[in-house]
């Protein structure tokens, strides 16, 4: 563990036997003073659990017209969700696919994945990329078996993975290696209905390995996939059952909805799940009179497809009696339900259109992707996983291990061309010392992948993503109550490597 600056020092340089070096004896005075200073310095100032985080200039008194996703947007599940999928799933797999009956044993961990990895079909491998295409060394896993740097290297010939394996895409013919000329098939992992998905082909695959089972990499994934989706008629049914069991109540909803209306908004909601599922939840967490918080309502959407213009024509929905008008819809309007559509045709039939309108989402590319690089909106992320990382980053111990850690590469950086023997030997030292640093605060977040964020020093290939799609975003919608609507978001000016630090940073 890193230790905290008050409590102790971290690992010190080896002192090496043998007549000590002034080279050597300078670095290490050097050390200390750099230790010194730091230890003298206030640790930043905590990071607001519950803020809104800007990627790109965003005003919101240019916003007419709020929209949402359901699903981990405004309903807020609890853990037991991810095991109830999960246990859904796993007996789906013993029942309908023959998987042995061990296999109805297993437990679900809920500390195992994090959102954002990547996984291998055809090796059957978790990674964790960074916005380099890199792979973050000591994060590869088969199943919850982790993998040296060495066989990594031995099953992908590089660190660095060509953008054409993270999306799926087939490679052109640019490749002199041969094991990129093939399609390598890898999915991210990208919202929290994921994380089931990977702990389950992760336990599937360490029983038939421990067992000695032969087994296809491709079937596993794919069947796990299908028992994950039939699932889901299981879950909705469950939590429209027991909403209560399966959801968070935030009490600052309703008055958010409030104050858009009072403020004139245009609201809408956009979303996959059913209206029957959505209207236990809403009823359960905003009251029976929820629809009247809404100008238009959207269910079955099918994104991302809805947001493609490949999806079907909307249908009106008669909730009363479970089935759908077959006539053509001219006009969406308030009160009623809706099922299906495309973006185009909700654009056309409500004038609702580019920069006026912002839709928080959860999944970056079904919710958030196409709405911002096609059709001009502003987009909002809800991430969840923000309050646990934040809160692990404002204990000290983490503050002290990243500060230190940069102070530290900078000493390696400024002093790594030395040529005397013994002051190598002291590099190395600060070098191990650095990886040590690194894993520490690796452990702080997830002892298997770390930071959903940050891989080391670099962000993650989720992270790329989600600044890449969204404008804004955040833990909970309800953050933006802290807010006025006309607040204007400013991204934070990033440092260049070519340009100096402003006092601020």
């Amino acid at each position: 563990m890193i230790q905290h600056r008050n409590a102790g020092l971290l690992k010190q340089p080896h002192h090496h036997r043998g007549t000590h070096s002034n080279a050597a004896a300078e670095l290490r005075q050097s050390y200390k003073k750099a230790r010194s200073w730091l230890t003298s310095k206030k640790l930043p100032p905590n990071i607001e659990t519950f803020g809104v985080f800007s990627n790109d200039q965003t005003d919101l008194d240019e916003v007419d017209v709020y929209g949402f996703d359901y699903d981990y947007t405004l309903a807020a599940y609890k853990k037991g969700v991810e095991y109830l999928i999960h246990d859904i799933a796993r007996e789906h797999l013993v029942k309908k696919y023959g998987y042995p009956e061990e296999v109805g044993n297993i437990i679900y961990d809920p500390n195992f994945a994090i959102r954002g990895l990547h996984y291998d079909v055809e090796n059957g491998l978790f990674l964790k990329v960074d916005n380099a295409h890199l792979i973050q060394f000591g994060t590869v896993h088969r199943g919850k078996v982790k993998l040296s740097n060495e066989e990594v290297l031995a099953i992908y010939r590089r660190r660095q993975l060509p953008v054409s394996a993270l999306e799926s895409i087939s490679l052109g013919g640019g490749s002199n290696d041969a094991v990129w000329k093939r399609k390598v098939k890898m999915v991210q992992l990208n919202d929290i209905f994921s994380k089931p998905e990977m702990n389950l082909i992760a336990e599937v695959m360490d029983l038939f390995m421990a067992q000695g089972l032969s087994f296809e990499l491709e079937s596993l994934h794919y069947d796990v996939a299908k028992c994950i989706g039939a699932a889901h008629a299981t879950f909705h049914a469950e939590t429209r059952a027991n909403p209560g069991l399966f959801m968070h109540r935030d009490p600052k909803l309703v008055p958010l909805f409030e104050r858009l209306q009072k403020e004139e908004k245009k609201i809408f909601l956009i979303t996959n799940s059913p209206f029957e599922t959505v209207d236990a939840g809403m009823t359960y967490m905003m009251g029976t009179q929820w629809r009247e918080l809404f100008d238009v309502v959207v269910v079955q959407a099918g994104k991302p497809h809805f947001f493609m213009n490949l999806s079907q024509p909307f249908r009106e929905l008669d909730i009363d009696r479970g089935v759908s008008h077959w006539g053509h819809v001219s006009s969406l309007e308030k009160g009623k339900i809706y099922a299906g559509g495309t973006i185009g045709s909700f654009q056309a039939l409500t004038g609702w259109k580019g920069g006026r309108v912002i839709y928080f989402g959860d999944h970056l590319a079904a919710d958030l992707a196409d709405v911002t690089l096609h059709h001009g909106w502003k987009t909002a992320a809800v991430i969840r996983e923000l309050e646990t990382e934040i809160r692990k980053m404002n204990q000290d111990e983490f503050k002290w291990g990243v500060n230190w850690q940069q102070v530290l590469m900078a000493l390696i950086e400024d002093h790594q061309a030395i040529e005397d023997e013994e002051g190598q030997l002291v590099i190395e030292d600060w070098k191990e010392e650095v990886r040590g640093i690194q894993d520490s605060l690796r452990a702080m977040f997830n002892p298997h992948f770390g930071s959903t964020f940050r891989s080391h020093n670099n962000p993650t290939y989720f992270s790329r993503k989600l600044f890449r799609f969204s404008d804004i975003y955040t833990s909970r919608v309800t953050n933006l109550l802290q807010y006025s609507l006309n607040h204007s978001f400013y991204p934070r000016r990033g440092v260049l490597p070519h340009e100096f630090k402003t006092w601020f940073v």
